[in-house]
């Protein structure tokens, strides 16, 4: 390699930071073997090994640590000659990326963008689906700009946040379950059925969690039967009689009026949760920092309890 490549060295970085070539693989999209052709092509350059490898994992080496901080000041210096470069274009114009969960990303991204976009049509986006604690590592790790999620447990030092809206959490059930004539039923009454969960990386999985800790219900006592990667599924799972859950009140309404399922609202519980976009504590591009001045000014949506 005659040359050094970025995306070589942002590869560089990830492995040092997962202490893993496989998880690093993951993190950035690509096969294992592209990840170890990255820090090959790397090490011939300098002639130097980069990584050993360790009892947890790989670590750095002396020359590794080198050209960490070499690496870390690099990207600074790339990511100010693009704010730099942004800012001397007179229309505003450029591209946003956005990771967002799926309640925010059905309901409420669609719209803000489209307003945006209104006034600035050269602003293209690119929006990708992803569960809230992967949106929100990917916004950390610089993959995109902005993370619009439905929590920032564990996170929240570490961003910004705007707030987007509100929605309450309710529970669902099939239409021949014994509950299913009811309008409401104590949180503690769902341990006594089987259960379909989120993954571990929803947001909504983390505030159900949370739900049921600050009542004293400690979420091992679920009798879960499976875990699901989408709202959708889950609605799917329940309608099918696979067990019952808690969603979003947003997804619910759709969900009984096409008929699938019965909601039941939670007694004794604060059920609400807020839905977060969520930035970098670090400057961003022209067009990126024009866009959270649009996203301060939105009048945040609430979905009504009953």
């Amino acid at each position: 390699m005659e040359t050094i490549r970025l995306d070589y060295l942002k590869t560089f970085q990830i492995v040092g930071k997962t202490r893993s070539f496989s998880t690093a693989a993951k993190e950035l999209q690509i096969t294992q073997g592209a990840v170890s052709h990255h820090i090959a092509a790397l090490e011939e350059y300098f002639g130097a090994e980069l990584f050993k490898r360790a009892a947890n994992g790989v670590e750095v080496t002396e020359a590794g640590g080198i050209l960490a901080k070499a690496a870390e000041k690099i990207f600074a210096e790339v990511e100010n000659a693009k704010i730099e470069i942004s800012e001397t274009k007179q229309k505003l114009a450029g591209v946003i990326g956005i990771n967002v969960s799926s309640i925010p990303g059905e309901h409420i991204i669609p719209s803000l963008v489209a307003e945006f976009q209104k006034k600035h049509p050269d602003v293209r986006f690119k929006i990708r689906a992803e569960d809230s604690i992967n949106s929100l590592q990917n916004l950390l790790n610089g993959g995109v700009d902005f993370a619009a999620v439905g929590t920032i447990k564990g996170y929240s030092e570490k961003i910004e946040t705007l707030e987007l809206g509100e929605e309450e959490l309710v529970f669902i059930v099939p239409n021949n379950h014994e509950l299913a004539n009811k309008k409401s039923i104590k949180l503690n009454d769902i341990t006594k059925y089987p259960y379909v969960n989120r993954e571990e990386t929803s947001g909504t999985r983390k505030e159900i969690e949370r739900i049921l800790q600050d009542s004293g219900i400690s979420p091992l006592r679920l009798k879960i039967t499976m875990e699901l990667g989408s709202t959708e599924s889950v609605v799917t799972a329940v309608s099918e009689g696979r067990g019952i859950s808690i969603i979003s009140s947003i997804a619910s309404k759709k969900a009984q009026a096409a008929g699938l399922v019965r909601v039941l609202h939670l007694e004794g519980a604060e059920t609400t949760r807020k839905l977060y976009m969520a930035r970098p504590k670090r400057p961003l591009m022209k067009v990126s920092e024009a866009f959270w001045d649009f996203c301060k000014k939105y009048t945040p949506q609430t979905a009504s309890k009953r």
